[in-house]
């Protein structure tokens, strides 16, 4: 009998493979490192683990971020780094930013109640922005679930906000958290977009 056992080298794999297969059951993925060494190759199972998002309420050092974020998401509509960070440092809105492994990964930003609409229970989602490197990764959803809970706490009952009628992946991401469409604007945004208003009740 050789040192590899009964069956050779060929019975080590089979023994490695379903020893894996036990370990980390069936239907499970994950990314490899390969490390080379005099005896083959050795796999190492690479750390899959993801940041958590966390949220906090934006203060004026963040005004930057704010501007920086808004001029890579938003400038095709207009001159919105300027238009909301001078929002943002009012008294007129609440601004909530979301944070992954401690770097700042986007932010929502409302107006208080009453600033705006004659509803003194109502609010306008003013902007919501995620790091394009970071998009798709559920950050959104996040800004939206911090903001509904947010109109929840300070007693609004409605929820309005405009988006481009051509950003399709926005309108499903409010659709997705309860709001429905109300009316077209024409030309509403600076550059001369159209803009689909929506709301949502609270209560």
């Amino acid at each position: 009998m050789s040192i590899h056992g009964r069956f050779g080298k060929y019975g080590d794999n089979k023994r490695i493979t379903r020893l894996r297969q036990a370990r980390i059951g069936p239907g499970h993925s994950q990314s490899k490192v390969v490390i080379r060494t005099e005896k083959g190759a050795v796999f190492r199972k690479k750390s899959s683990r993801k940041g958590r998002v966390r949220m906090r309420e934006a203060g004026a050092s963040d005004v930057d971020y704010i501007r920086i974020l808004s001029r890579k998401v938003f400038i095709r509509y207009g001159p919105y780094d300027e238009i909301l960070s001078r929002w943002f440092l009012t008294d007129l809105t609440l601004t909530f930013l979301a944070a992954l492994e401690r770097r700042p990964a986007g932010f929502a930003m409302v107006s208080r109640p009453a600033y705006k609409w004659y509803l003194p229970s109502a609010c306008e989602l003013l902007a919501i922005a995620v790091e394009p490197v970071r998009q798709r990764c559920g950050i959104g959803d996040l800004l939206m679930k911090e903001i509904m809970n947010k109109a929840a706490v300070i007693n609004v009952d409605k929820v309005f906000l405009h988006t481009a009628l051509e950003n399709l992946p926005a309108q499903g991401l409010f659709k997705r958290h309860g709001f429905v469409p109300i009316e077209v604007k024409k030309g509403f945004y600076p550059e001369g977009q159209d803009a689909l208003m929506m709301y949502r009740d609270i209560f």
